[in-house]
């Protein structure tokens, strides 16, 4: 018995490295027809869609969901979705994501949480330059993270990770998500934890740093205003490797400018780089001008090991597709399956 032969999946990637393949950036064990093209602002021209499998990259717009008329998936080589418009996806798309970012981002979380409490950067710029206010002898004693209480929203993969590397710091955790499923899991891991409203003001109110880990989507957009910050202690420490819009701007920077909270560590932003242009603030407040915020610029997630991990898993995702297997981590709050 014949049967039709099998076209490979055409499947639209930015280019990749000079001296790498394709198949090799994106391990597929199944045979591709890769269309390299570039991408502007995260974004390829919507026309490369047009006879497209299968689309991979973090932003999908209406403009590129019309052009896209044989599109099968949306691989998402990233945890957050946001960037992906739900109205815009052709009927019949499955849309997937792929994680593996919890580990480095939580190597950040507690470098940053023991750079704010011992004032490590400050330490270093004004010795470096021949000041030694920072003397213990001259400042007085640092605090230490050892015994305090860190605080956790949205106990999600990111969350659980930081979870055990604060107790191994012998600090208490506390932690406030969604589902109230989540508390067995958080007690096997020694965390208090707690779902909805009454929860996060716990965490809020009673912890010394406060990590923002949930996603971005409408019921976190704004989620940590003037009267959730208001609930911190004045010593205590926010830190946001998560989305920015999840903080509102001006009361966070109203905290930390007023000293009302102790200090901040903020990964992720409110303005971007558009098209080639490198310059942009990231707010249009001054957080740069602040000695008691750490700023970087989006890269708490961004290792080798976390694309290697993540180029794994959507080469897995082509592979099911390619014989009809049921794809990993699928969204099913906006496939339109």
């Amino acid at each position: 018995m014949s049967s039709e032969p099998h076209q490979p999946l055409r499947v639209v990637i930015p280019p990749v490295p000079e001296g790498v393949s394709a198949a090799e950036w994106w391990p597929v064990s199944v045979e591709v027809e890769w269309v390299e093209t570039p991408y502007v602002d995260n974004k390829p021209d919507p026309a490369v869609l047009s006879n497209a499998d299968i689309y991979i990259g973090t932003d999908f717009t209406a403009e590129m969901g019309t052009a896209a008329t044989s599109l099968k998936a949306i691989l998402i080589a990233a945890a957050g979705y946001d960037r992906i418009e739900p109205s815009a996806i052709p009927q019949g798309v499955i849309v997937a994501n792929a994680y593996h970012h919890e580990a480095p981002i939580a190597e950040w979380v507690m470098s940053v949480a023991v750079a704010l409490d011992h004032d490590l950067f400050k330490s270093e710029r004004t010795f470096r330059s021949g000041d030694w206010s920072q003397w213990p002898s001259r400042f007085g004693s640092y605090r230490e993270l050892y015994g305090r209480t860190f605080g956790i929203i949205g106990y999600g993969a990111i969350g659980k990770r930081v979870a055990r590397l604060a107790s191994a710091y012998d600090m208490k955790v506390i932690a406030a998500g969604r589902r109230a499923e989540t508390a067995e899991e958080a007690k096997a891991d020694n965390v208090e934890y707690g779902a909805g409203q009454e929860a996060m003001d716990r965490v809020l109110s009673e912890s010394d740093f406060v990590l923002i880990s949930t996603p971005l989507i409408d019921a976190t957009r704004g989620l940590i205003g003037e009267r959730e910050i208001g609930l911190m202690r004045q010593n205590a420490y926010l830190i946001n490797p998560a989305r920015g819009h999840i903080v509102d701007e001006k009361a966070l920077y109203d905290a930390v400018s007023s000293r009302s909270i102790t200090g901040a560590a903020i990964d992720v932003w409110y303005e971007y780089p558009v098209g080639s242009d490198d310059a942009p603030r990231p707010s249009k407040y001054p957080f740069w001008e602040l000695d008691n915020v750490i700023m970087t610029p989006h890269h708490s997630g961004a290792t080798v090991g976390t694309r290697d991990r993540r180029a794994a898993t959507v080469a897995a995702n082509i592979d099911h597709l390619s014989r009809g297997e049921k794809l990993e981590n699928i969204l099913n709050d906006i496939s339109t399956i």
